[in-house]
């Protein structure tokens, strides 16, 4: 054991020296706090590769701060739209030399800085460029994943899981030449990307492929993009990936999308993307981009033979499963036009017309069934110095309407307001779309108002607030009458000290819940009744030196209605460590106690996992939860990774139902990945 440790240290020491030109890994950055706060909007009950998968392309090919359009740099999910705007104004007057600038920026918070400055670059500084003897800059990833769970589930046991418990992926992404070393005369660059995975239960090692070819041709203005794309178009009425950051933490940028377009996508998601082509041209103040599309979907058919669901798990193990897979096909294509007529004014048009091979049912107020959908929206948008008003309208095949508009104004670098309306008709189909709203992913039968600021009278206290009161004009499929319900949220943060800072959350939402009670004649009656959760977050963030951190949160959770036996009540504590005395080396753990009275009040913790993935577990019943993540770097150019996690409830005989089972009452996964950037 002890030679052992000599060689780790040995190794160690010799890989920190090689490794002079990095800077070392600064435990005191409490940017991860805030991409925490933004995430856990979009993470339910457990990983969410399409958010995850958003800000891996996003750190693996940052913004160019002296190229980036305000709508490209509204991918970063943390940014305003009027911080992007400032960026660009900055920009006009004078190029970026340095990321560090942008703390120049009005309305630029240090905590902010620390969760952005990792998506961002200038391109003249891109040190990890590399060019070959013709003068080609090349720079590419590679990334290699496999997850698995210790304990045997009953499907593997009983073989109707015929796979592999293991889940693989692998993603190779490349970027050859740039416009201050094109490619060619013709093509100044090209972007690869190809992934492959398999799911846990799943046969063979590919089971889903996606790929894409992007490239750009500069005397046209123009850039094409060849194989799986995302599209994402003003506020998400008609086009957006299938998560969406909503309401959370942060009260602010969530309410203004401002899609950015068309770009790549080599998401593992098996339903959130476009495979055909998609080309954009650049006319001065005019931007016209086009779309193709057609793909195969997993949809579940009735008897007839019409789409009654999308299979959205992704996850073919079963003979059930596999039937549904790729069982029909959709079509689609469309066209979107943006001009900017004056500086801050913004006016664009989408159209789209999407084709099924099989008729899809038909939700909200309208039933049957339809094989083509039309939508044709408008988007308006102006900003200002300090004001941001922003609307889109869209319609779709019957002429159905959904409206959302809202403003942003910021007066004062200290204080930011929001506020936005949405009408969402119950007859609207948009298959594509996800707006912000109460119904995330679900474009329809919504009307809201959400009111949203945040105040910082000092730099070392800041205060947020949320306000959002909405209603279902028409049954939804969870709810058999119409309803109505409201969401508060107040946050304070302090920062008592540069290493110390203090956070507590209180939360109230009433939502509407279905209640089973028994007629004077004993018949099932479904009702509606209120159900109020309370929620309260104390947290701490502590660095007692530069390469450890200590981090603590207690929650408590308690849920009122009029249809429950009694209140339901739970706790959560849990206390983490985030350590690097050597630099390469980097260990974190997290130790959680929590109990809860059943799954209606169980509480998410947002976790962090190996790069590029990030949970967010619903924790119920009475148990522990523990993990420690290793993460280690060779040269600056190898990462490897490993997390072991573990859940252990108490007086449970078995975790799961069906063929997901797990006897016993723990439940425990190991992941591991390594990545290779050249």
């Amino acid at each position: 054991m002890r030679v052992q440790t000599i060689i780790l240290f040995c190794f160690s020491l010799v890989s920190f020296t090689r490794a002079q030109e990095q800077i070392c890994p600064d435990t005191l950055d409490f940017g991860e706090y805030q991409t925490e706060k933004i995430l856990e909007s979009a993470l339910q009950d457990d990983e969410n590769t399409i958010a995850a998968d958003e800000l891996t392309q996003l750190e693996d090919d940052p913004l160019n701060l002296n190229s980036a359009s305000v709508e490209e740099l509204h991918r970063i999910p943390m940014i305003s739209n009027l911080i992007a705007s400032r960026i660009v104004e900055r920009r006009r007057q004078k190029q970026w030399a340095s990321v560090h600038e942008l703390l120049e920026i009005e309305g630029m918070t240090p905590e902010l800085f620390s969760s952005l400055r990792r998506y961002v670059m200038i391109e003249e500084n891109a040190a990890h460029k590399k060019k070959s003897n013709n003068g080609l800059s090349i720079n590419g990833t590679f990334l290699s994943r496999m997850v698995t769970e210790i304990e045997e589930r009953k499907g593997y046991s009983d073989g109707r899981y015929p796979g592999s418990p293991v889940k693989v992926l692998n993603r190779l992404r490349l970027s050859i030449g740039k416009k201050r070393t094109p490619l060619s005369s013709v093509v100044s660059e090209l972007d690869i990307g190809f992934l492959i995975k398999k799911d846990p239960g799943e046969p063979g090692l590919a089971n889903f492929t996606s790929y894409f070819a992007g490239f750009s041709i500069p005397f046209l203005a123009s850039h094409f993009i060849v194989g799986h794309y995302q599209i994402e178009a003003a506020e998400g009425l008609i086009f957006w990936k299938a998560s969406a950051f909503g309401k959370g933490s942060d009260v602010i940028s969530p309410a203004r999308k401002n899609g950015s377009g068309i770009h790549p996508s080599l998401s593992s998601d098996e339903n959130s993307f476009y495979r055909g082509f998609s080309g954009s041209m650049d006319l001065d103040r005019i931007q016209v981009q086009v779309f193709y599309s057609r793909k195969p979907i997993n949809a579940v058919l009735d008897s007839l033979g019409n789409i009654s669901s999308i299979l959205k798990s992704g996850l073919f193990r079963t003979e059930s499963e596999l039937r549904n897979q790729n069982s029909s096909r959709e079509t689609l294509i469309g066209c979107r036009a943006v001009t900017y007529p004056a500086d801050g004014l913004k006016i664009a048009g989408t159209v789209s017309r999407t084709n099924y091979a099989n008729a899809f049912t038909l939700v909200g107020s309208r039933s049957g069934y339809a094989s083509e959908l039309w939508m044709r929206g408008l988007d308006i948008s102006w900003t200002g110095r300090t004001v941001d008003v922003f609307s889109e309208c869209a319609f779709d095949r019957v002429n159905a309407l959904s409206v959302i508009a809202g403003v942003m104004v910021q007066p004062a670098s200290e204080i930011v307001l929001t506020a936005t309306v949405r009408n969402y008709s119950p007859a609207f189909q948009s298959r594509h779309g996800n707006a912000f709203g109460e119904g995330q992913g679900q474009v329809q039968n919504e009307k809201g108002v959400y009111a949203g600021v945040r105040l910082q009278p000092v730099p070392e206290l800041c205060f947020s607030s949320y306000y959002d009161q909405f209603e279902h004009p028409l049954p939804t499929p969870r709810l058999p009458s119409p309803s109505h319900g409201n969401d508060f949220l107040l946050l304070a943060e302090y920062s008592l000290t540069d290493r110390m800072e203090f956070g507590f959350r209180y939360k109230r939402k009433e939502v509407p819940s279905v209640y089973n009670h028994n007629d004077i004649y004993g018949r099932v009656i479904k009702g509606i009744v209120p159900i109020v959760h309370y929620n309260y977050r104390l947290r701490s963030e502590f660095s007692s030196s530069p390469y450890l951190r200590l981090s603590s949160r207690v929650e408590w959770v308690n849920l009122i209605g009029n249809g429950m036996q009694g209140a339901e009540k739970g706790l959560l504590i849990s206390q983490g460590i985030k350590w690097s005395s050597f630099f390469p080396l980097t260990v974190q753990m997290r130790f959680t106690i929590f109990g809860t009275e059943s799954y209606n009040s169980a509480i998410y913790e947002f976790e962090e996992d190996v790069p590029g993935v990030y949970l967010s577990p619903a924790l119920f019943g009475r148990g522990i939860r523990w993990y420690i993540i290793l993460r280690y770097q060779i040269y600056s150019k190898l990462y490897i990774a490993g997390k072991f996690a573990q859940t252990v409830k108490d007086g449970v005989k078995s975790i799961g139902t069906g063929s997901d089972e797990v006897n016993g009452g723990s439940q425990s996964v190991l992941s591991m990945q390594v990545e290779v950037r050249f």
